[in-house]
């Protein structure tokens, strides 16, 4: 889904006629060098479409299937270009928003995307430029284009707290209240349906003495049940998921 975010009102070019402009912003500070850091690329005419396209990951097969986490978007979006009455070469346009598909040495040396912002009105799409069809559709007697038709694929850049929600860790687990009567295993049994996986709950939760288990220290306190399907699901402790 497109998102909304208050802070991007102060950034949008609001047009004469009250209509506001779609555009492309770039945001990573090493693409300083190249001038692109911080830049607008406007888009010459509002888009009459945008898709979105989300995809679930499963394992398993059969009717042995879970959830592993959901891919992040793809935006895909067409936008047209036309200098047709300026008589200039459309590319000078269009090539900015090629130039997002080039890799640039980040300070460690790592060659990376330039992360951008997709912003039309108060919608805002996060991403990366992941391919660009272009289609010349118009051309001067000098055979110099001066129309295309660009269809911009970006995908989907996450935070830390979205990478947990796509993978479904705040949903994927369980809590516990621990009694004066229970044990690991039977916690682990009557949850997971495996007596063997009291470690994993021992270990995300920091029992170190899972002998003298409950004791006094954990009667009455929540623990999480992680989920064993998910081996990306590293727990640090209860207190991290009530």
């Amino acid at each position: 889904m497109l998102e909304r975010n208050s802070k991007s009102s102060a950034l949008l070019a609001i047009l004469p006629s009250g209509l506001q402009h779609a555009y492309i912003h770039v945001e990573n500070s090493n693409w300083a060098a190249m001038g692109l850091s911080g830049k607008s690329i406007d888009v010459m005419y509002n888009p009459a479409e945008l898709s979105l396209n989300q995809r679930a990951v499963v394992q398993g097969e059969g009717n042995n299937v879970w959830f592993s986490r959901t891919e992040p978007d793809d935006l895909v979006v067409t936008l047209l270009f036309d200098t047709y009455e300026k008589r200039t070469d459309v590319r000078k346009k269009t090539n900015e928003i090629l130039a997002l598909t080039e890799p640039w040495p980040a300070k460690a040396g790592a060659k990376v995307p330039p992360t951008v912002r997709f912003l039309w009105a108060d919608r805002l799409f996060t991403g990366i430029v992941t391919h660009v069809a272009q289609k010349f559709t118009m051309f001067l007697p000098s055979g110099v284009p001066v129309r295309a038709d660009l269809t911009v694929t970006l995908k989907e850049v996450l935070t830390d707290a979205e990478e947990i929600k796509a993978q479904g860790l705040d949903n994927c687990r369980r809590l516990w209240t621990v009694s004066a009567s229970d044990r690991l295993d039977l916690i682990a049994y009557d949850v997971l349906g495996d007596r063997s996986q009291w470690r994993l709950i021992a270990d995300a939760n920091g029992i170190y003495d899972p002998i003298g288990f409950p004791g006094r220290r954990w009667t009455g306190v929540t623990i999480a049940i992680p989920d064993t399907r998910n081996e990306t699901f590293e727990p640090l402790g209860a207190s991290d998921y009530v």
